[in-house]
């Protein structure tokens, strides 16, 4: 990838690529972002931010004992940078946990790309975002670039839920619109588009009888919760949607008949009518099973996060693709069937769209990042800037 931009963007690779390799080597599950916030803290007041911390911390531990989430250890970093203009004021997110621990983390740099021995993750979702966006205001510092009103925030506790932007006071940021650096693939792809996701929780409530004396006299859980499955379409529904259960207990031993089985899923879809029918569907099924085996079930029902749709003519849009075409490269909007807190912003009114930092099969001991996208996510960053100007 060949990149070009005005001398005074110019990103300092080897700086970026060991800022980076500093960052993944900062353990930070989710829950457990206390020792990278504070670094991060420091690095964004070197390069001119006020820095406070939210309290999204205690907001965790409110909730943690009834969704079994850790305490946390540390709150959303919220850094601001008086502009120098009058442009509009811009929101730059990333995402400081990782999906699970990488502690010994041993990074290869070759050929261009960054990897691990493959005993850990990476960490480049979404210390690669992270990177970008230092590097980026590194540039900005040295260089004196004019620039807006600037806000960054780097959550916590994204990979478990988005709780860290859940939890955000975005009223209080007063950005004008945003830009998340959080999605894995080319630079050039703008996530435009990411779907509503509501999950469910059922439980199906038989009667324990022994299963070789009298097991007439039971009502078998699991039976009626098979029943109610097999009658459930899962996997891609159509272009936009999709259904899943992936959790499934039931039973403790084989010479009972079983009383209780627990069932955990999920419906996404860009369209929220689609996805309430989708999850409407699922407890009709359920009505339907266990009125067979005269079973009962409760069923829990909540919206993990609301889905988005943008268009080539918002604002968000706009600056990102004229920011790519700067760069030399031809932006795409598209469409991810994953949740980000790209999809938190927009459902509170922030315009914003997910930015592609290069990091592949993320969440697996073969994450990798090519040294080139790093740099693009840094450049991407001070074309925005630059682009918003022209827009005074």
């Amino acid at each position: 990838m060949s990149i070009k931009l005005p001398a005074a963007m110019e990103v300092n690779q080897e700086r970026l690529v060991s800022l980076f390799l500093e960052l993944i080597n900062i353990d930070s599950p989710s829950g457990f972002e206390r020792a990278i916030a504070d670094v991060l803290k420091n690095k964004l007041e070197e390069r001119g931010f006020q820095v406070r911390e939210d309290d999204a911390a205690v907001k965790l531990a409110r909730e943690s004992p009834a969704k079994r989430l850790p305490k946390g250890t540390a709150g959303n970093l919220i850094a601001t940078r008086k502009g120098t203009t009058d442009a509009p004021h811009l929101l730059f997110m990333a995402h400081m946990d990782t999906v699970v621990s990488n502690k010994g983390v041993h990074a290869i740099r070759e050929h261009g790309v960054i990897k691990t021995d493959e005993k850990t993750i990476l960490g480049a979702d979404d210390k690669a975002g992270i990177a970008g966006i230092l590097e980026a205001f590194s540039i900005v510092q040295e260089k004196n670039l004019p620039h807006g009103d600037v806000t960054v925030v780097f959550s916590i506790c994204e990979e478990l839920g988005l709780y860290g932007a859940k939890y955000l006071d975005v009223e209080s940021l007063h950005v004008d619109f945003g830009y998340v650096l959080d999605s894995g693939g080319p630079p050039e792809k703008v996530i435009g588009a990411a779907p509503y996701e509501v999950d469910y929780r059922i439980t199906v409530h038989g009667k324990a009888a022994h299963s070789g004396v009298n097991p007439e006299d039971g009502i078998n859980a699991l039976a009626a919760a098979c029943s109610a499955v097999s009658q459930i379409k899962q996997g891609r529904m159509d272009e936009h949607s999709t259904r899943n259960i992936g959790v499934f207990r039931a039973g403790e031993t084989t010479n009972t008949v079983c009383d209780r089985a627990h069932l955990e899923g999920e419906a996404r879809s860009l369209d929220k009518k689609e996805v309430d029918a989708l999850v409407a569907e699922v407890r009709q099924a359920f009505e339907r099973a266990c009125s067979t085996f005269h079973a009962t079930f409760e069923m829990e029902v909540e919206e993990a996060y609301s889905g988005f749709q943008l268009a080539e003519n918002d604002d968000v849009v706009k600056h990102a693709f004229k920011a790519l075409k700067t760069m030399g490269l031809t932006p795409e909007l598209a469409e991810r069937g994953g949740g980000s807190d790209t999809n938190v912003l927009n459902g509170r009114g922030i315009p914003a769209v997910n930015l592609g930092v290069g990091a592949s099969r993320d969440h697996t001991v073969y994450e990798s990042v090519h040294e080139a996208h790093l740099v693009a996510a840094a450049q991407m960053v001070c074309a925005i800037l630059a682009s918003v100007l022209d827009a005074e």
